[in-house]
């Protein structure tokens, strides 16, 4: 490179911002009030100089005047993050933003936020603001956030009904998330105490549909007595017409794999009961009479 050359990548490097001159650029826009300017400067000094505790504090605070609550969420995570000393103020902030995302119904901010809050302060009380999360988490079928603040909100439930009400969700939230030994447990539990009539049935069939996929699972690892417990379960009152057939399905490939051709026969016979011609329930069982020589005659 030239001398010329060299001069001038120097004077550009001399040019070039600091992060320090990006944090004074955006202190003077946040005293005048220019918010998105001063939070514009603020990233920009994160970028020369990423972590550091200071600017990601006037970050965030400058993404919640612009109502940018996610970015705020983050920035006060990472204050955590980067100085274990601000935690309570990071955990401050993030009390901020979640108010403010309820205040415009920010659920994804609001997710966020309360996960941050979860992650730097667990001892805060979030009952009220875990329970919306939740809520919108289960209805929008997002297993992850419903499993992370359901139990949060059963917490802090104000009687036995409204618990129920909510560890029914965190079964069915179990459910998607193929968590079958939670939603077990969970569903049961809510069957027992029978506190909210509501969700009793409901859980009963849940509980089925739980009892079908682990006595499949535990078939399918070779191990049939097992299998043909949680199959059983799976046919008890309350289940689910389809549950019920998948699970005499289950116990005839049991009593087939013990060698008891007439017992599998008749529980192939079972899962045909309730259903109609061309279902797939019943095309399975039809072709595993077939197979056995047992056509069913209807």
């Amino acid at each position: 490179m030239t001398r010329a050359g060299l001069a001038m990548l120097a004077l550009a490097l001399g040019c070039a911002p600091s992060a320090a001159d990006h944090e004074q650029l955006g202190d003077r826009s946040y005293a005048a009030g220019a918010y998105p300017d001063a939070l514009a400067e603020y990233e920009l000094g994160l970028k020369a100089n990423p972590g550091r505790a200071p600017l990601l504090a006037k970050a965030a605070a400058a993404a919640l005047h612009t109502e940018d609550y996610t970015l705020a969420a983050a920035e006060y995570r990472a204050l955590a993050t980067a100085d274990r000393s601000r935690s309570d103020e990071a955990a401050d902030g993030l009390e901020r933003v979640v108010r403010a995302a309820l205040n415009t119904n920010d659920r994804s901010a609001l997710a966020v936020a309360l996960g941050g809050i979860r992650e730097i302060a667990p001892n805060r009380p979030l009952g009220r603001y875990a329970r919306l999360v939740a809520l919108d988490a289960a209805d929008r079928g997002n297993a992850g956030d419903a499993l992370a603040f359901l139990p949060t909100a059963i917490a802090a439930a104000v009687d036995g009904r409204n618990a129920d009400s909510l560890l029914y969700l965190l079964g069915l939230a179990a459910v998607r998330a193929r968590d079958c030994s939670t939603a077990v447990v969970v569903f049961e539990g809510v069957i027992r105490r029978a506190r909210e009539p509501a969700v009793v049935d409901p859980a009963r069939e849940g509980l089925g549909m739980c009892s079908l996929i682990r006595g499949q699972d535990a078939l399918d690892h070779g191990h049939p007595a097992e299998a043909e417990d949680w199959f059983r379960r799976a046919t008890a009152p309350g289940a689910a017409v389809e549950v019920a057939r998948g699970a005499y399905i289950g116990l005839g490939d049991v009593r087939l794999a013990q060698g008891d051709v007439a017992a599998a026969v008749d529980a192939y016979h079972q899962a045909l009961v309730g259903g109609t011609p061309g279902d797939s329930l019943t095309q399975k069982a039809q072709q595993k009479l077939n197979a056995l020589g047992k056509a069913d005659s209807t």
